[in-house]
């Protein structure tokens, strides 16, 4: 009843297509090589070492000091933006863009089985391995009346026997690689694994820790990674209807 008169009292929370433009989102880094003079600045200030300066030999040799090339790992990267404040010349800008999750390389087979079983409806289990509990805040956030991801046919168990696969935050630390083992194995096949934040993809800030063990990827195949720190609900939200090839009704 409480419920019930709340709706009356403040009509529909629920945004009608979660996935709009959303200029206030943070999202990926945008590179400008043709700015970069190669002095290094964003490397040094990388706290994940995802930034990488190239010498490019075919750039255009009426500019030599520009002939350089900037990779940055979007899946690595935690958004903090301290490359992006140091770079003297502007070659890297802010975005909105926070459409960045990225399916990891499938077999033919695995992908026919993932579309056609989960098209309709997918069960989570989500294992925290050691997070900051920022990544499953935002995953939180994705089931409330706002961006009610149950719309869509996702929802979370407590049982892994109940689950199509499992989500995954933060490092994984030593004392939980035995837990998310044992969850990934109590899944039927086929099952997916989604690994939503920076550390959970690649250690993050905490990868160095004494207590942190191999990346994700080492331990499972993953099949989905949602990249950030942590990744904002729509970026979560993307990612899971991604996986699962439901962008189009979204």
């Amino acid at each position: 009843m409480k419920f019930l008169l709340d709706r009356i009292k403040n009509g529909k929370d629920t945004v009608k297509n979660p996935l709009m433009n959303n200029p206030y989102s943070y999202g990926r880094i945008e590179v400008c090589n043709d700015n970069c003079t190669g002095c290094g600045k964003c490397v040094q200030e990388c706290l994940v070492d995802a930034i990488s300066i190239k010498k490019n030999t075919e750039h255009n040799k009426v500019n030599i000091d520009k002939a350089f090339d900037i990779e940055l790992d979007f899946k690595k990267c935690i958004y903090c933006n301290n490359c992006v404040d140091t770079c003297p010349s502007k070659a890297l800008k802010r975005s909105n863009d926070y459409k960045m999750a990225s399916i990891e390389i499938l077999g033919q087979e695995v992908k026919e089985k993932i579309y056609s079983k989960f098209k309709r409806s997918l069960v989570l289990r989500s294992v925290d391995t050691g997070s900051c509990n920022g990544c499953m805040m935002e995953v939180a956030n994705t089931q409330n009346t706002y961006y009610d991801l149950s719309r869509y046919g996702i929802k979370f168990a407590a049982s892994p026997r109940h689950a199509d696969g499992i989500v995954v935050t933060g490092p994984v630390t030593l004392n939980m690689k035995d837990a998310l083992i044992k969850t990934y194995d109590a899944i039927s096949d086929p099952k997916i694994v989604i690994a939503v934040g920076s550390c959970a993809y690649s250690g993050g800030i905490f990868k160095n820790g004494y207590s942190i063990c191999e990346d994700l990827n080492e331990i499972l195949k993953v099949n989905l990674v949602i990249p950030g720190c942590p990744p904002s609900p729509q970026a979560i939200l993307y990612g899971m209807l991604k996986i699962i090839n439901k962008l189009d009704e979204k």
